[in-house]
């Protein structure tokens, strides 16, 4: 009972946290390796009522088999080729055509298998935290944003406000690398909180019931629950990669000029994973 508690716990927060109960467009099997894409929209909170793009956006790849996650961070200035739309920073795919665009702008660009979503906002994110009474973090790095104070190297407790500001700060801290770090630490401590309040059975479905609503995404609970009866002894070893690029300016616009051998090793991590 507890490996299939921790299984659920893992896989479900790393797709953004939780799933919710749509249908699969693709029915992927999850019992196969397979890619999700993760997605934080910059919208839904702080007043922003647009459709937002995707500042956040992680492709979470995993081998149920060799019990690996490799979760990777793509830079929100990534410049690519958007279908229809031609080269552009891969976070405008979402206000473009929603995650069924981004989707597809990640896929073509990595040239992988990848069928599946999850989205949260600026709002599901604080409720998130919120319904697990925050979560404790350590700053790499000193800063201050919204009145808030982060102070390195110096334990702190986060509530949902709180969050989502030490997620978004990227002006005085390092820049979106360092802020892309931060947000990789945040689903740690989210993960670990989580299994903190999900000792046994009925607590679990208790919290993934109070989480999934946080959560738009196209893959099934179903899907997710087939493949946690499988693989009850799933216990990964969770990888977190970055891409890394050059910045550049093209009228007066930022991008982000991927590395081709980050790309390369990126790709390679992931084809790894699938193909075992």
């Amino acid at each position: 009972m507890k490996s299939f508690n921790k299984l659920v716990i893992v896989f479900l927060a790393l797709v953004t946290f939780t799933m919710s109960l749509l249908p699969s467009v693709y029915a992927t099997d999850f019992n196969k390796p397979f890619s999700i894409l993760l997605m934080g929209i910059d919208s839904g909170g702080l007043g922003r009522t647009e459709k937002g793009r995707s500042d956040v956006m992680m492709v979470a790849t995993v081998n149920p088999d060799t019990q690996e996650i490799a979760v990777t961070s793509i830079p929100r200035d990534s410049y690519v080729e958007i279908p229809g739309r031609g080269m552009d920073k891969i976070n405008h795919a979402y206000a473009f055509g929603g995650p069924e665009l981004s989707l597809q702008t990640v896929k073509n660009w990595l040239g992988i298998e990848l069928n599946d979503y999850a989205v949260i906002d600026m709002q599901g994110l604080v409720d998130m935290i919120d319904s697990v009474d925050g979560i404790d973090i350590v700053p790499p790095e000193s800063f201050e944003i919204d009145g808030y104070q982060f102070e390195e190297g110096k334990s702190i407790h986060l509530d949902g406000d709180s969050a989502l500001a030490y997620s978004r700060e990227r002006y005085n801290s390092g820049g979106d690398y360092a802020r892309q770090e931060r947000q990789r630490q945040i689903i740690l401590s989210f993960i670990d909180k989580v299994r903190q309040e999900s000792s046994d059975i009925p607590s679990m479905i208790s919290v993934v019931n109070s989480l999934r609503k946080f959560v738009d995404t196209n893959v099934s609970m179903i899907d997710v629950g087939k493949f946690a009866l499988k693989h009850s002894d799933f216990n990964p070893n969770i990888e977190f990669n970055q891409l890394q690029g050059q910045g550049f300016k093209k009228d007066g616009v930022y991008y982000e000029q991927i590395d081709e051998s980050s790309l390369a090793q990126i790709k390679d991590v992931m084809t790894r994973l699938l193909e075992n």
